[in-house]
């Protein structure tokens, strides 16, 4: 079944979150941007070549991913396959650019000992010959530069390395085997998607391709790479979206009608758009997720209507100010004084959460960062780096795996922002705007590496050009720091 949640014998965690997230539900919204956000904008890097673009597209994605959620988790591929496919797919059609880098380098491979999916994709690359490593790799990252009488062999490679990743199962048929791996990479060309539409015509052929798509998800594993600046709030910026983020409203139990004590009366369920339900109230059946919302038939003639003119409220309220004021005990009373203190109250509660939320969130991010700059400043390779700026204190560390800055007493700019830029071998990458809090503080970690760092103004709220402004606000070389320390 496609509502099914488990993957053979295991539990499909990401099919679950789906699910919540399809009714609304914030913190499963929030636990798939942390658990596929990595891979998602790891893969777009590798194919985009600009952590620009990665995020936005990573961005995309994840909204696209919320807003199709539930039909995602009632899909045949497991939930964290079928949102990978769909973020793989939405990255190569932006045509695959910049360099295509090893995913199984030495230095790669120091840093991947901890998953034991990822050691085992790494194996499964370290068994090719190097010319069929460099062709998976290669097509891992969006790049399929094959054509003619060549496309079919290459893409048989694909297959066979697809294979030992995810067994294909099926019958043996090469080429359905070669197409299957072409689509689920992205690959694929348009008469290629044809023709293996018209040869998946059985639910045995079918399950070939399915489970080529779920080794190219397992691919992500080595592509995965946390963005330098959190996703959750461009994400999840207006969730709930989509059918499904609220949940019908549905109930056996009577509602009283609002208004005065010779007025109130019961009757069934509240009516709903259009009019009361045809079943009645004991019949409605309880909406569960394996259910599914209950029939939306309806009976527009048989919708109770209880209405009040607005000449009864105006009498109503009238009469009760009138006894409020004969009564003796409520003379000499002030009820807007009570008001206004539970109103004061209550903004001043709101108030002080809003500062004990922003405090722990603003600990959390300050002990990660202390965690991360720790870490990077004693590896062997790590570079400890003074910046040059008239406005504020500037440090970095430069490791192969990563950097981390950190300023102190900057001072912000009006209508501007402070724009970071990582330059290797003369090339600028965009890193992001800075976040400048209001002590005048930045904090910075990103898994990108560069020769030297550069901060610049520029107009808000971003420059997305990809080339850095004159407009200089502190310069991290490693060479001119030892130069500048020597002397």
């Amino acid at each position: 079944m496609g509502s099914d949640t488990r993957t053979g014998d295991r539990l499909d965690a990401v099919s679950i979150l789906l699910q919540r997230a399809s009714s609304g539900d914030q913190r499963a919204a929030a636990a798939l941007v942390d658990v596929l956000g990595p891979r998602i904008h790891g893969l777009a890097v590798h194919v985009t070549g600009s952590s620009a673009r990665a995020g936005s597209l990573t961005v995309r994605v994840l909204r696209s991913c919320l807003h199709d959620a539930r039909a995602l988790a009632a899909g045949d591929l497991p939930g964290d396959v079928a949102v990978l496919d769909r973020a793989r797919r939405a990255a190569v059609a932006t045509q695959p650019r910049g360099a295509v880098r090893s995913l199984i380098a030495p230095e790669a491979a120091h840093d991947r000992t901890q998953d034991r999916r990822e050691v085992d994709v790494m194996r499964t690359l370290l068994e090719l010959p190097p010319a069929q490593r460099a062709l998976v790799e290669s097509a891992a990252q969006g790049r399929f530069a094959y054509s003619a009488a060549k496309r079919p062999e290459a893409a048989t490679v694909l297959a066979q390395t697809l294979d030992q990743l995810v067994p294909l199962g099926g019958p043996h048929a090469p080429e359905i085997r070669a197409l299957a791996a072409l689509d689920a990479l992205a690959l694929a060309q348009e008469d290629e998607r044809r023709r293996l539409h018209a040869l998946t015509d059985s639910p045995e052929r079918a399950g070939i391709h399915r489970h080529a798509v779920e080794a190219a998800a397992q691919l992500t594993l080595l592509t995965a790479q946390p963005p330098s600046r959190g996703l959750h709030a461009e994400v999840l910026d207006g969730f709930p979206a989509g059918p499904g983020a609220e949940a019908a409203y549905r109930g056996t139990y009577s509602t009283p009608v609002l208004g005065n004590d010779s007025q109130r009366r019961e009757v069934g369920p509240p009516a709903l758009t259009g009019g009361m339900p045809s079943t009645a109230p004991s019949a409605l059946p309880l909406h569960t997720p394996d259910t599914g919302p209950a029939p939306a038939q309806v009976i527009v003639d048989q919708a109770p209507a209880f209405t009040f003119s607005a000449s009864d409220e105006v009498r109503s309220s009238r009469r009760r100010r009138a006894r409020a004021w004969q009564d003796p005990r409520s003379r000499g009373r002030v009820p807007w004084l009570s008001r206004s203190v539970a109103a004061l109250a209550l903004v001043g509660a709101v108030v002080l959460g809003g500062f004990l939320v922003d405090a722990r969130r603003e600990l959390a991010d300050t002990r990660d960062f202390a965690s991360s700059w720790a870490l990077r400043s004693v590896q062997p390779d790590a570079e400890l780096v003074h910046g040059r700026s008239d406005n504020g204190r500037w440090q970095a560390v430069i490791t192969q795996d990563g950097i981390s800055l950190r300023a102190e007493g900057v001072l912000g700019y009006q209508d501007e922002v402070l724009q970071l830029w990582a330059e290797t071998d003369g090339v600028q990458e965009d890193l992001g705007v800075l976040d400048l809090s209001r002590d005048g503080l930045i904090r910075f970690t990103s898994p990108e590496t560069a020769d030297r760092l550069v901060v610049t103004r520029e107009m808000a709220p971003q420059n997305q050009s990809g080339t850095a402004s004159s407009r200089v606000v502190a310069s991290l070389d490693p060479g001119a720091s030892e130069q500048h320390t020597g002397n």
